[in-house]
């Protein structure tokens, strides 16, 4: 019978030694990784609360010149200091710009249902001429309308209700009330990223009946208004619109046909201020939807954020 064996005791102490050692070692690297993670994670949430300080700040005076503009006068048009960008401006730690669109110069999406939660076929004809306007789909009209619209019955030939989304992977429901976002013709199935970065700039997600500003139009939603107006027509409203807008909208009648400025306006209640902060290798965007009512006071009516 042979005794022990002091060599092999000596190795199997040593690998258990060095198991230990490589156990220990990958803990600790991953305490370290872990600090390091919370670290970067609580720096990330700082980051993004000082931008949106420094963002509501910019929605502060977003508002005063909204408020300053409507004491001064009664119409709105490009030249004024509310539709100037805001160039970027540093900060300790980062930069901040901005700017606001007059959304009143586009197609309002919830003009698709009238006031007793029905289809509006004036305004699906509209939207459709907008989308031929850009080449893009006009099915997506009446798809919008049933959107939008109170009843459960599709439009007839363009329209969808429930049967159609329940089939999509995953399955939803019409919305069957007013869009918020513009982002919601994506549930429609008939737009892609491409297209919808087209029509944006034409188009708008608003509360109730609006009408079009004439002075912070474009082509294409001049064009909508009726199949009298011709791209000749609208071209020209717009070239010889005023520098500081048309004061008085009969001076634009010699360009547009008769009954399209009866749909027609000079000044807006609803803009979006787009605010970009940029701290370290972090990006803040805020837009914020403007309500300024007709007494002159602005309030915000809802707020989105995107993170890089």
């Amino acid at each position: 019978m042979s005794g022990p064996n002091p060599r092999g005791e000596r190795g199997a102490a040593l690998i258990i030694a060095m198991l230990i050692t490589a156990i220990a070692t990958v803990l600790a690297a991953d305490l370290v990784w872990e600090r390091d993670l919370d670290f970067r994670r609580t720096s990330g949430l700082l980051a993004q609360d000082e931008a949106f300080q420094y963002a509501l700040g910019a929605e502060g005076w977003a508002m005063r010149i909204l408020k300053e503009d409507a004491e001064d006068n009664q119409y709105d048009h490009p030249g004024e200091e509310w539709a100037m960008q805001l160039p970027p401006l540093p900060f300790p730690g980062g930069t901040i710009q901005g700017q606001m669109f007059d959304l009143q110069g586009r197609f309002n999406l919830n003009t698709l249902r009238d006031g007793n939660g029905a289809t509006n076929p004036e305004a699906v004809e509209q939207f459709r001429r907008l989308l031929q306007a850009l080449q893009l789909n006009p099915r997506l009209a009446g798809l919008a309308a049933d959107w939008v619209d109170e009843d459960v019955q599709a439009n007839f030939p363009d329209g969808a209700e429930d049967g159609q989304y329940l089939g999509f992977d995953p399955p939803y429901r019409t919305a069957n009330v007013p869009v918020s976002s513009v982002s919601d013709l994506f549930y429609l199935g008939e737009i892609d990223l491409d297209g919808y970065r087209l029509l944006r700039p034409h188009v708008a997600a608003l509360p109730g009946n609006t009408r079009i500003n004439l002075t912070t139009t474009t082509p294409e939603v001049l064009l909508s208004l009726s199949e009298e107006v011709a791209p000749g027509d609208a071209e020209g409203v717009l070239a010889n619109r005023p520098e500081e807008g048309y004061e008085d909208l009969s001076e634009a009648a010699e360009y547009l046909p008769e009954g399209v400025l009866g749909l027609l306006g000079d000044s807006s209640r609803y803009f979006e201020l787009r605010v970009r902060v940029d701290i370290g290798t972090q990006r803040f965007t805020m837009y914020s939807l403007l309500d300024r009512d007709p007494s002159g006071v602005v309030r915000p009516l809802r707020r989105s954020f995107n993170y890089e």
